[in-house]
């Protein structure tokens, strides 16, 4: 079966914008959430809470705050499609962060 529109098959590297044929290409998922574990509390601290007055002041906070923002408080996903060299650079580097240069050893 062929397709009537070539680049139906072919996307384009989100690193280096390079054309590759889809099967060829790397997909990369970033999901960054909240961390869902809660902290330890006591009985005590947990009688002490005023809930009405707690979520007062949190439906309050988040009057101010848009759709976008109130989404990554709590989870984003992204996705990203890279061709082979850029998928082997982002496996060597997934945040970015500036290499140290070590001293060899003879």
């Amino acid at each position: 079966m062929t397709s009537d529109n070539p680049r139906v098959d072919r996307v384009s590297c989100e690193l280096c914008g390079r054309e590759v044929e889809l099967h060829d290409s790397y997909v990369v998922r970033i999901d960054v959430f909240a961390e869902p574990s809660m902290k330890p509390v006591t009985g005590e601290e947990l009688a002490a809470i005023d809930f009405e007055d707690t979520y007062a002041e949190l439906m309050e906070q988040m009057k101010h705050l848009t759709a976008d923002d109130l989404q990554d408080d709590v989870h984003r996903r992204f996705e990203y499609r890279l061709c082979r060299p850029c998928q082997r650079r982002f496996l060597a580097n997934p945040l970015g962060k500036p290499r140290q240069v070590r001293a060899g050893h003879n």
